[in-house]
């Protein structure tokens, strides 16, 4: 009796199943158990939508290392709803962050590939302002990071996406202002270059990739990223902002030349120069 009770609680998740938004999907944890030899993985689904027949198929380390394959165990799983999905593994494994978790649900067997870094939800991305210089729009937003322990996001930079997945802005190499990824306990502004226009109000996703700026690029988090209204705080940028420090790559003040240095503004700007003497 018990048995058929609970498989009349679950038809109505499995009949009413439809695509998923895996932008409404996220990893909220990953347990790896070497010595009860498990590896756990909770996603919560943003949608109000259950989803029937859902399981991690397999999980890939940075390095491309296969580290968990799993098979169907459950019959459905609630919206709005945190659930956690519970797989053996044949071998202690260790986790070598970003993951990409290949998310399996529905009849037909669609995919959703998240990412999950332990660092995530330590990094604060807020909407700031639009400004132009000449004829190229920029994108400044607000980072705020709590302590991310070893994990620092290496070489690190961000990537807009609109819900189509198209690039809409990116971070830029030569106006970064840390290549070198982010510090814990810090408050810093970063510059997008938008390819395009945006047009309001804007959905989208904001990318974390660790390595853009070198090595292997590979998306670490991902954010939602929306402006509602058309800002009203878009504007030239003064030509005539003051130069507060200029820091080599190690942090120290300095005033060479024929060198790569960071120039701090009093607007909280960071722009990489090289003065050529």
């Amino acid at each position: 009796m018990l048995r058929k009770i609970l498989l009349i609680l679950l038809f109505p998740i499995i009949v009413n199943s439809q695509q998923i938004d895996c932008s409404l999907l996220k990893v909220t944890e990953v347990i790896i158990d070497n010595t009860n030899m498990t590896f756990d993985i909770a996603i919560y689904n943003g949608d109000s939508i259950g989803m029937s027949y859902p399981f991690v198929a397999y999980t890939i380390n940075s390095i491309g290392d296969t580290i968990q394959q799993g098979n169907l165990n459950l019959f459905g799983a609630p919206g709005l709803d945190t659930t956690l999905y519970n797989y053996s593994i044949t071998n202690a494994i260790s986790s070598i962050y970003p993951l990409s978790i290949y998310f399996v649900y529905g009849m037909n067997s669609d995919t959703c590939i998240l990412s999950y870094h332990p660092s995530c939800d330590s990094v604060i991305v807020n909407f700031d302002s639009l400004s132009t210089v000449n004829t190229t729009q920029l994108l400044h937003i607000n980072i705020q990071t709590l302590d991310l322990g070893n994990s620092g996001f290496g070489y690190g930079g961000f990537i807009l996406l609109n819900t189509l997945g198209d690039t809409i802005a990116q971070e830029n190499i030569n106006t970064a202002g840390n290549v070198f990824g982010l510090m814990s306990n810090n408050i810093e502004n970063r510059i997008l270059e938008l390819n395009q226009n945006l047009s309001f109000p804007f959905y989208g996703n904001l990318h974390l990739v660790t390595g853009l700026f070198a090595g292997n690029a590979s998306t670490s988090c991902i954010y939602m990223f929306n402006i509602n209204n058309a800002p009203t705080n878009i504007e030239q940028l003064k030509n005539h902002k003051k130069i507060e420090k200029k820091i080599d790559i190690l942090g120290r003040e300095t005033y060479k030349t024929n060198y790569p240095l960071f120039y701090t503004f009093d607007d909280g700007t960071v722009e990489k120069r090289i003065i050529i003497q």
